[in-house]
C-alpha cells in the first residue's frame, strides 16, 4: 500500500472482538486450604445458616451473573452486526451497488447458517446499527451489564422520534442513571415525560406521522387458530373495544362462552356481516385457497387435515361449509412419493402452468421464506436470455424481495446461484459456498414401498436378479 493510499476504515468495534466484559477479566478464586466462612457481600445481607440457604444463595448470585453475562454477549452480539451492515454497506458504495440488497445478502448467509427468517436477520442487522449510531452511550452500558435488553429496547423506542443529535444525548443521558436502579416498565413512563422535554414538533403533527402506520396483519397460530393485529389511532381503538364488550355483556345469560370469546366472537360478526348476531361464516366473500383431501370433504377420513395455502389447518367442519358455496374447484394431481403437485385440472379452463406452479410451490421457494405464490413472482431458474425455457422444470416462485436477491450482482462479482435438480427441487449455492435444497411441500398423500416378506423390519432385501 502506498503512502497516498488511505487505510480502509473497518466499521468493526475493536473491543467487540475481545469478548464480552464479564467474560475478559477471571473470576476470583479462593485459596487453596481450609474454605473461608461464607461472608455477606453487603453489609445488610444475611449470612447463610444452613446448607439450603447457602446453595439458595449460591444459585441466585449464578443467575444474577448468567444474566450479565448475556447481556454483554447481547451488545457484543450487537457490535458485530452493526460492523457487518456497516462493511456491506461500504463495499456496494465502492463499486456502486445497491446497498439494500448488500445488506440483503448478508442477512442471507447468516440466517441460512442459523435456520432463521433473512428478513428478521435483516431487521437485527438495522436495528444494531441505528442503535450503534444513534445510541451510544446506552450501547456501552449494556455492553457493560449495566442495563439489560429492556432497557435497552424503552431507550431506542421511546426516544426514537428525536432527530437532533444533541436532544438524543440529552435524552440518553438524562435516562441512563434511572435504567441502572429500576425496571423497564418505570423506565418507559420516565422516557416519556423525558421525551417531551426534548421534542420540537407539537404532539398534533407526531400524531399526523404516527398515523401512516396504520395497518392490519393476520399471523396463523395453531389447532386452526390466528390472530388479527390493527395499528389505528388510539381513539377508535377504545372506541372498537368499548363496543365489543358492550356487545358481549349483552349476550344471553345462558350463553356458555366466556367475555373474551363473545368479544372475537362479534369483531368477527361485524365485519364479515354488519351484524354482530349473525354467523361469521356465512358472510365470508374473500378468494381463500384451501387443500382439501376427498376424504375430509365426504367426512370419512378423521386423520385428513385440510389447509390454507399458508400451511393453516381448517378444521373439517369450516372447510366442509366454506365447500358447499364453493364458486370454483381444481383438482390437483400429486406426486405418490413424495405428494408434490404435479398437474392440476379445473372446470373453467385458466393459464394451466401458472395454475400448476401455484399449486406446487405454494409459497416463495427460497429456503426459509413462507411469502404466498399468489403474492411472488414467477423466476426462470435459467434465465430466459440464457436460453432457459418457460417450463415446470426451469420455473419458480420467488417473492419480489428474493427474486431481486438472486439476480443481484453483488460486491466482488459475487451472486447466489440456484438450479433445478429435479422439476419442483431447487439447489441454492450461497456466495459463500453453502448449498440449500428447498423442497416444494407435500399437498397429496405419500405411498412407500412395504417391507420384503419374511425379512425384519430394518433389513435390506438381498441384491441380485429378482422374480419380478
Amino acid at each position: 500500500m502506498t503512502p497516498e493510499s488511505p487505510q480502509p476504515r473497518i466499521p468493526l468495534d475493536p473491543a467487540a472482538l475481545e469478548g464480552p466484559v464479564w467474560l475478559r477479566g477471571r473470576m476470583p478464586v479462593a485459596p487453596e486450604g481450609e474454605p473461608e466462612p461464607a461472608q455477606a457481600e453487603h453489609p445488610d445481607e444475611l449470612v447463610p445458616t444452613s446448607p439450603h440457604d447457602a446453595l439458595r444463595a449460591a444459585a441466585i448470585h449464578a443467575v444474577v451473573d448468567i444474566d450479565a453475562a448475556i447481556a454483554s454477549l447481547e451488545a457484543m452480539r450487537a457490535h458485530l452486526l452493526a460492523g457487518l451492515g456497516g462493511m456491506a454497506v461500504e463495499s456496494a458504495h465502492d463499486e456502486r451497488l445497491d446497498a439494500a440488497v448488500a445488506v440483503r445478502d448478508l442477512a442471507c448467509e447468516l440466517a441460512l447458517r442459523q435456520r432463521r427468517s433473512d428478513r428478521a436477520v435483516e431487521a437485527e442487522v438495522a436495528q444494531a446499527m441505528s442503535r450503534r449510531d444513534r445510541w451510544p452511550g446506552t450501547v456501552a452500558a449494556w455492553g457493560e451489564a449495566r442495563i439489560h435488553s429492556g432497557h435497552v429496547r424503552v431507550i431506542c423506542e421511546v426516544g426514537a422520534a428525536l432527530q437532533e443529535p444533541g436532544a438524543r444525548a440529552a435524552f440518553e443521558a438524562a435516562l441512563l442513571p434511572h435504567a441502572e436502579t429500576t425496571t423497564p416498565g418505570r423506565l418507559r413512563a420516565l422516557a416519556r415525560r423525558e421525551l417531551d422535554r426534548h421534542l420540537a414538533a407539537p404532539l398534533a403533527e407526531r400524531h399526523r406521522t404516527a398515523r401512516r402506520l396504520r395497518g392490519v396483519t393476520i399471523s396463523d397460530l395453531d389447532d386452526g387458530m390466528s390472530m388479527v393485529r390493527a395499528i389505528v389511532p388510539t381513539l377508535p381503538a377504545h372506541g372498537i373495544r368499548d363496543r365489543l364488550t358492550q356487545m358481549a355483556r349483552a349476550a344471553d345469560g345462558d350463553d356458555p362462552r366466556g367475555i373474551d370469546e363473545r368479544r372475537a366472537d362479534a369483531l368477527c360478526d361485524l365485519l364479515l356481516t354488519g351484524e354482530p348476531a349473525a354467523a361469521a361464516i356465512e358472510g365470508i366473500r374473500a378468494e381463500v385457497n384451501i387443500v382439501m383431501p376427498a376424504s375430509v370433504l365426504t367426512g370419512s377420513g378423521a386423520e385428513d387435515v385440510a389447509r390454507l395455502t399458508s400451511g393453516a389447518p381448517v378444521d373439517p367442519e369450516t372447510a366442509r361449509a366454506l365447500a358447499a358455496d364453493a364458486t370454483a374447484w381444481i383438482r390437483l394431481f400429486t406426486d405418490p412419493l413424495r405428494g408434490h403437485v404435479v398437474a392440476t385440472d379445473a372446470y373453467v379452463p385458466g393459464t394451466r402452468l401458472r395454475r400448476l406452479l401455484r399449486q406446487r410451490d405454494q409459497r416463495c421457494r427460497w429456503p426459509g421464506c413462507c411469502a404466498q405464490a399468489s403474492r411472488s413472482d414467477l423466476d426462470h431458474t435459467i434465465p430466459w436470455i440464457d436460453g432457459g425455457t418457460t417450463t415446470t422444470d426451469n420455473l419458480a416462485h420467488l417473492c419480489r424481495r428474493h427474486h431481486v436477491l438472486k439476480g443481484a450482482a453483488l460486491a466482488g462479482a459475487r451472486r447466489w446461484k440456484v438450479r433445478q435438480t429435479s422439476p419442483g427441487v431447487l439447489e441454492f449455492r450461497s456466495p459463500m459456498g453453502e448449498r440449500y435444497v428447498d423442497e416444494p411441500p407435500a399437498v397429496g398423500p405419500r405411498f412407500r414401498e412395504p417391507p420384503e416378506w419374511g425379512l425384519p423390519l430394518g433389513v435390506a432385501a438381498p441384491q441380485g436378479d429378482q422374480p419380478f
